[in-house]
């Protein structure tokens, strides 16, 4: 899967001959460092304002078409500069209709004070999508005042589709544990290992603790295994200095999340392995209780795909999103997980107060891991006392 996000990456120029060619791979990667070498660092105003002086002075010979403009034109002015452009633009709408404005309405001069604009758009659209919920406004605006300008970027792991690839790889692991946890009790209630197992001498309460622990520490010791061979074959394809990119540029200007690339990245390992935990303890907790492997993988499997059903098929009312993101899954998903929580806007209600989505699903899960923990046990030794 990590190679699979490198040969993701494209690199379009042209040839001697005037035709247009395409790089893929590594090959596209190296050139496009290079070709977006002079925008590396700091995002300053002085800096935007230069790139939409550039961007300007193409648009007043050849027009805002991008058709029309000569392809040598485009590939050594505009193709360097686009992503600034469109993610300057996005906090230059129209307030009658929300939709960005064309590039070519926003001067030099506007573009420099986009800083300011930007805190302006984010409140602006706070205020609309959370209307009757005015603390939530203002704790996403809190949050908000810890984002560092200028912004900081390097093309690489931001500009790729790591992060949702890395999400992907959490949730395809937590499929695979949850098929090698889940025959762990119910295969020898099956077999009738068990009976033989509760006659040693610490073949009760004792053994049900050693067997969770050992699943849990095989599991996890596949989940870091393949997690850490993910992150270092993407980040060093991509370069690790790209890590530094700020959150903002990456994703979405008005974002209010004051964090980089990596640091982001990190926290959706972080949120995926107590997510992984969760799963895996609810699927043990499920062997207990379940006299065939079978009737025990399919229920668990059953519980992992809840929440993207969920997310695919919901309404978008509170007490659903609050069971989506409550359930031992809920952090990782085809459309749930917690990177796109933390790269959106939402937050639930909790009785008077506003509580923003990516801080339940590790709390949820934390609290799964040593809840089912504990149940799997009792489970266990009242099977073994009938």
């Amino acid at each position: 899967m990590a190679f699979l996000v490198i040969s993701f990456a494209r690199h379009y120029t042209l040839g001697e001959n005037g035709t247009e060619v395409r790089l893929t791979g590594r090959e596209a990667i190296q050139a496009n460092q290079e070709k977006l070498k002079p925008l590396e660092g700091p995002l300053t105003p002085e800096k935007i304002r230069a790139v939409f002086i550039a961007y300007h002075e193409v648009y007043e010979t050849y027009g805002a078409k991008i058709e029309d403009i000569p392809k040598d034109v485009y590939y050594q002015k505009i193709s360097p500069i686009y992503a600034i452009l469109n993610g300057v633009r996005e906090v230059y709408v129209d307030k009658s209709t929300g939709i960005p404005v064309p590039l070519y309405e926003i001067s030099p001069e506007e573009a420099a004070n986009f800083y300011e604009q930007r805190t302006v758009r984010l409140a602006d659209y706070l205020s609309k999508e959370y209307k009757d919920a005015p603390d939530a406004v203002e704790k996403a605006l809190a949050i908000n005042e810890q984002v560092k300008a200028p912004f900081y970027y390097v093309y690489g792991v931001g500009d790729s589709d790591t992060s949702e690839y890395l999400t992907l790889c959490i949730f395809l692991l937590v499929l695979l544990c949850t098929v090698i946890a889940a025959p762990i009790f119910s295969a020898d209630y099956q077999s009738g290992a068990d009976d033989i197992l509760r006659c040693a001498k610490h073949g009760r309460r004792r053994l049900a603790v050693v067997k969770l622990l050992s699943a849990a520490l095989l599991t996890t010791v596949i989940f870091a295994v393949c997690v850490a061979a993910f992150i270092l074959i993407s980040y060093a394809g991509f370069g690790w200095n790209s890590l530094k990119t700020t959150l903002q540029l990456a994703f979405s200007a008005i974002s209010f999340v004051p964090l980089t690339v990596g640091e982001a990245n990190t926290l959706v390992v972080f949120s995926g392995l107590l997510t992984f935990l969760a799963t895996v303890c609810f699927t043990l907790f499920l062997s207990t209780k379940c006299k065939n492997p079978l009737t025990t993988l399919g229920l668990a499997l059953g519980g992992c795909l809840l929440p993207t059903i969920l997310s695919f098929a919901g309404s978008g009312a509170n007490i659903e999103n609050w069971l989506r993101l409550c359930l031992p899954s809920g952090g990782v998903g085809l459309r749930n997980s917690f990177f796109f929580e933390l790269t959106e806007f939402n937050f639930l209600p909790l009785g008077p107060t506003s509580v923003w989505t990516p801080y339940i699903i590790p709390v949820a899960a934390g609290i799964e891991i040593i809840l089912f923990f504990i149940l799997a046990i009792r489970a266990y030794s009242r099977h073994e006392a009938s």
